[in-house]
């Protein structure tokens, strides 16, 4: 049987099937207008490079989908989302919550959409407070209210009215969601921005996912579970899928690839390097573990819940090049998929970094997408020219190296910053490189940064979904607590484990799983409001028995927190249920004698010498590649610049050494 993992990113949509000894990838591109077709044209063309007759037959040997995308992450980016409303407590209209006026205010919803209500508001002022954000066309309402968890009895009675009097079966129903149910914590504005970032991304995900299990049990008579990737590293059915839950899944699942293999390779911290073609992710590895950070902005917005540290710039193989006040600038603005760069030839005429790695002779104009698609370096050339070469009155060469070191420069300041944030130096890290353009341009980022090695991986092109292959299902839930954990708390303490545990037995359960076959891990974090003075974790079976008790109080008593002085913040519980991985292998490609093949390759700002021209599928465990030289294969790109050396290891990926440093 075969597992399918689907990475949908801003341009390329990335496949990877594997029948647990081989793996295949493939690339397909986006389709913004409706993403569920470029999720349909990976499994044809994954079903046609098989073998398979049809879709169908191929589907029949597929025991596993699992999808990660960045759906909500660009609806939330490109603020395009649902008009949303939300009924608040009154005198909390402006910061929700917070002190000075919320960054969601006037960005994600109006300010005149935010209605403050009563503490205790009758029917009457529920349903003329819906009234008045109806009739500004808000279509989605959310109810967070001032410290509703973990009682929201109120913010169940309100909801109640407004169904009762717009019930879900008619036309005019009113979706309604609840803070104290879109993030389980204390935080009383983490609660509302989470339910305003729910309601507004929610339609737009909803309608693929849907769609996708449309299609899949339609189309190709698959009635298996289609399985959603989640911003936790697991995944999970699309029905216990919330749209927070996905934000920046595809790119966390690349960090989660990135952490197997740092372990494997016994690397201690490295940094994942993204790059693909609308933007650029670094996020950081550290003692072999994806670092997540509690607090923060998650998409530009304050939360206080608890995500890996992943930082972005909008830079990527489409980003636009264009002069202002006599200076190079890169993006934000992309050319996309479609028209895409101009050496697409496909109506383009804006310059991009993509239209600059060819004319510098990186990109194969004939092999680009392992053929499926000619470069034109003529219309490369002249976007260069109109658009960089002439305004700075440098040729075409020198243009291209200029978009180039902007981008490396942009993104060493990217990755220098998320080195400090995360306590580490450059000197101890590795630099691991991986999306269609993250080999690209790895080297001239490592020496930017200081970095003098990195790892281009074999599967790097589609290294999300590699980081989907080895997930499992994962749920993970939180409650606030805010008690003491000494002896007059304990029942308390019990009742909110005992309920955490509940919930995620009847979640797996309903998903068609034991939790006797699943691992739990109990997080207690201890600390006030917005400071964390300590995490104990704890290995448990799947019930909060007294014997969960006794092993939670033997682990904060070993621990170094002050209990007396810090009350236990919350619980957060993940529940794992493993459902088919894989494991790195060790690659049985043999090297192959290299051919004479040369290219006129760029790296300084001169015309260029012809170097060496190597085929990465003609690379196996022990080849060598010393600088400078370029690597081309299907849908890897990697320059060697002049004092790195390459190696491909025994796993098949390529290990690169700055022997100048």
């Amino acid at each position: 049987m075969y597992t399918v993992d689907i990475d949908t990113g801003g341009t390329m949509t990335d496949a990877l099937v594997s029948d647990g000894n081989r793996r295949h990838s493939f690339k397909t591109d986006t389709t913004p207008h409706d993403f569920t077709v470029s999720f349909r044209n990976c499994l044809e063309e994954a079903g046609q490079a098989l073998g398979f007759d049809s879709t169908t037959a191929f589907l029949r040997e597929v025991s596993i989908i699992r999808w990660s995308s960045t759906i909500t992450t660009n609806v939330l980016g490109e603020r395009r989302g649902a008009r949303v409303g939300i009924l608040v407590s009154a005198g909390h209209e402006a910061g929700l919550y917070g002190d000075g006026e919320s960054a969601v205010v006037g960005d994600l919803i109006a300010a005149d959409h935010i209605i403050g209500m009563s503490a205790d508001p009758d029917p009457q002022e529920i349903l003329d407070s819906v009234k008045k954000l109806l009739e500004s066309s808000v279509r989605r309402v959310c109810v967070s209210r001032a410290g509703s968890f973990p009682d929201n009895t109120v913010e169940k009675r309100i909801k109640a009215v407004i169904e009762e009097q717009y019930p879900d079966h008619f036309l005019g129903s009113v979706p309604v969601l609840l803070g104290s149910e879109m993030a389980q914590i204390g935080h009383d504005q983490t609660r509302a921005h989470y339910s305003l970032m729910n309601a507004y991304t929610h339609s737009q995900l909803a309608q693929a996912l849907f769609k996708a299990e449309d299609i899949l049990r339609d189309d190709y008579s698959w009635e298996r579970p289609l399985f959603i990737g989640h911003t936790s590293g697991g995944v999970a059915k699309v029905g216990k899928t919330k749209s927070v839950d996905t934000i920046e899944s595809g790119p966390v699942f690349g960090t989660f690839g990135g952490a197997y293999i740092a372990r494997e390779y016994g690397i201690d911290n490295a940094v994942c390097f993204d790059v693909g073609g609308t933007t650029s992710k670094v996020s950081i590895i550290r003692n072999g573990e994806p670092v997540f950070q509690r607090g923060g902005k998650l998409m530009g917005i304050p939360v206080q819940t608890s995500f890996a540290m992943l930082r972005s710039l909008a830079i990527g193989g489409g980003s636009i090049a264009r002069v202002v006040d006599g200076e190079v600038r890169l993006g934000p603005e992309s050319m996309g998929a479609a028209p895409g760069p101009a050496c697409y030839d496909l109506g383009g005429d804006r310059a991009t970094l993509t239209d600059a790695i060819l004319v510098l002779g990186y990109l194969d104009p004939t092999g680009f997408l392992g053929g499926r698609r000619d470069l034109s370096i003529d219309r490369a050339r002249a976007a260069l020219a109109e658009h960089v070469g002439d305004p700075l009155g440098l040729s075409v060469e020198a243009a291209a190296c200029a978009v180039r070191d902007r981008a490396a420069s942009e993104l060493a300041g990217l990755v220098r910053a998320t080195l400090a944030e995360a306590g580490l130096s450059a000197a101890e890290t590795a630099l691991f490189l991986f999306g269609g353009n993250g080999p690209t341009l790895g080297a001239f980022v490592a020496d930017a940064v200081g970095i003098d090695r990195a790892y281009a991986f074999d599967l790097g092109p589609v290294f999300s979904a590699f980081g989907s292959a080895i997930s499992d299902v994962v749920h993970v839930y939180e409650r606030g607590v805010g008690a003491s954990f000494g002896p007059g708390e304990q029942s308390r303490i019990r009742q909110v484990a005992a309920d955490l545990y509940l919930q995620a037995s009847r979640d797996l359960r309903g998903e068609g799983f034991d939790p006797a076959d699943a691992s739990f891990t109990a997080e207690l974090e201890f600390g006030e409001h917005e400071t964390v003075a300590g995490v104990v974790r704890i290995e448990t079976g799947p019930e909060a028995d007294d014997a969960w008790f006794e092993a939670a109080g033997q682990a904060v008593a070993a621990s170094d927190i002050d209990t007396a002085r810090w009350p236990l913040l919350l619980i957060r519980l993940s529940a794992r249920h493993t459902i088919g991985t894989h494991s790195l292998q060790k690659s049985d490609r043999q090297a192959s004698a290299g051919t004479d093949e040369t290219r006129v390759l760029v790296f300084g700002e001169d015309q260029g010498q012809p170097q060496p021209v190597r085929r990465w599928e003609d690379l196996g465990p022990g080849s060598e590649v010393i600088g400078p030289a370029i690597i081309n294969g299907a849908t890897l790109t990697c320059p060697v610049p002049p004092g790195w050396a390459l190696r491909v290891d025994d796993y098949g990926n390529a290990a690169m050494e700055n022997k100048q440093s």
